[in-house]
C-alpha cells in the first residue's frame, strides 16, 4: 500500500472517530445550537373589567345559558386567561427544574410586576367581574410561589408584586363580607376565593389571610352532606356536576396549602373531603347519580357540552397526591397530562414530584 492511500486512509478514519466522539457531528447540532429561552414582554395589564352574567335573566337556578352573553364575558377575559396560561408555562419549567428554568423563572417573575406595576385588575366596575377574580388570582399566586425561589434575587420586584397581591386579598375579603351574597359565601365561588387567599395568604405571610382561607375551605368541606354533595352546587339544575366539578378542583388544591403536612386532617373534615371526591367521581363515571338528585339530566361544562374535559378532572392530582384511590388512578390515568392553569398548570408534572411550595 503506498504512502497516498495510507494517508487517505488515515484521515478517513479520524474523521470518522471524531465523528463519533463529538456529539456536533452525531445528529445532535441541532439541539446544541437550539437558542435559550428569550423572555417576551409582558402582554398590557389589564386594568378595568367588567363583566355580565353569562345566564339568561330569568334562570331561577343560573343554570341557563345565555350564549350572546356567555360569548361576551369569554372575549372580556380573553386577555387575562392568556395571560396566565403563559405565566402558568414558564413557573411550571422554573418549578419543574426544567432546561432555562431560571430565566423562565425570572420571565415569570418580570411579566407578574409589570402587571403589579401597572395596577391590574384593581378596577372591577361589575359584581360579575368581581365574583370572577378569584380564580384568576389563585393562577396568578401559585405561579409565583412556583417561580420564586427559582428566580434571580430582586427585593425591589418582589416588593411591588407582594403589595399588589395583598391588595388584592383584602379587597376580595372585603367583598365576600359585604358584597358577595349568602350563595357566593357557600358555592363554587367561595371555594376559588378560599384557594386565592390560600396562596396570597402564602405569598404575604399573612396569617390572617391564611385564617380566612383555612375557613372558607371548611365551610365548604364540612357543610357538604354525608354523600359528598355540595349543597349550593346542587342547586344549579344541568349544571349541577358540573358546578360541583368546579368547586371540588380548588378544594383539592387548598388543602395542600393550608395543611401541608397532612397534620389537621381531621380538623379539616377529611372523611367530608373524601366523599366529596368519591361522590363526584362516580357521578362523572354515571352523571344519573347527580340527575336522579336533581331531576334534571347533566351537562358537563358551562357551554352546554356533554362531554367531559380533561382538565376538569385535574383536581385528582393534588387529590391522589394526599389520598390513593386506585379506581381514580386508573381512570386519569390515559387522561394525563393533566393541565389547568388556574390549579396552577400541568398538574400530572407538579404532584407528581412533590406539593406546591408551603412557605
Amino acid at each position: 500500500m503506498n504512502f497516498v492511500r495510507k494517508l487517505g486512509m488515515l484521515v478517513v478514519a479520524l474523521a470518522v472517530a471524531g465523528a463519533i466522539g463529538n456529539p456536533l457531528a452525531s445528529g445532535q447540532e441541532a439541539a446544541a445550537t437550539e437558542p435559550a429561552f428569550t423572555c417576551p414582554a409582558a402582554p398590557d395589564a389589564v386594568v378595568s373589567l367588567s363583566i355580565g352574567s353569562r345566564y339568561q335573566n330569568n334562570s331561577a337556578t343560573r343554570s341557563e345559558i345565555s350564549q350572546e352573553s356567555n360569548d361576551d364575558v369569554n372575549k372580556a377575559l380573553e386577555p387575562v386567561e392568556t395571560f396566565i396560561n403563559d405565566l402558568s408555562k414558564m413557573a411550571n419549567v422554573a418549578y419543574l427544574d426544567e432546561p432555562d428554568g431560571q430565566e423562565e423563572a425570572d420571565c415569570t417573575m418580570a411579566w407578574l410586576h409589570s402587571w403589579a406595576n401597572g395596577g391590574a385588575l384593581t378596577e372591577l366596575n361589575s359584581l360579575n367581574a368581581r365574583l370572577a377574580i378569584s380564580p384568576r388570582l389563585a393562577g396568578m399566586g401559585l405561579a409565583y410561589l412556583q417561580a420564586k425561589d427559582k428566580a434571580s434575587p430582586n427585593p425591589e420586584r418582589d416588593k411591588v408584586i407582594v403589595d399588589w397581591f395583598e391588595k388584592q386579598g383584602t379587597a376580595v375579603i372585603t367583598f365576600f363580607s359585604t358584597e358577595a351574597g349568602p350563595l357566593a359565601n357557600r358555592n363554587n365561588l367561595r371555594a376559588w376565593a378560599g384557594l386565592a387567599m390560600a396562596s396570597i395568604g402564602k405569598i404575604t405571610g399573612d396569617e390572617k389571610t391564611q385564617a380566612w382561607a383555612r375557613d372558607s375551605y371548611k365551610a365548604l368541606v364540612c357543610g357538604a352532606e354525608d354523600s359528598g354533595a355540595l349543597p349550593a352546587e346542587m342547586e344549579r339544575g344541568e349544571r349541577a356536576l358540573h358546578y360541583q366539578l368546579h368547586a371540588l378542583a380548588p378544594l383539592a388544591v387548598t388543602i395542600g396549602l393550608i395543611d401541608p403536612d397532612g397534620l389537621a386532617d381531621d380538623e379539616l373534615c377529611r372523611t367530608k373531603l373524601i366523599s366529596i371526591a368519591e361522590f363526584t367521581f362516580a357521578a362523572v363515571k354515571d352523571p344519573a347519580i347527580v340527575a336522579d338528585l336533581v331531576g334534571k339530566q347533566q351537562v358537563f361544562s358551562g357551554d352546554g357540552e356533554s362531554e367531559l374535559a380533561s382538565y376538569q378532572m385535574a383536581w385528582a392530582e393534588p387529590y391522589l397526591k394526599r389520598y390513593s384511590n386506585a379506581m381514580l388512578e386508573d381512570y386519569v390515568a390515559p387522561l394525563r397530562p393533566l393541565k389547568y392553569s388556574k390549579l396552577g398548570g400541568n398538574l400530572s408534572a407538579i404532584y407528581g414530584q412533590k406539593l406546591p411550595p408551603s412557605e
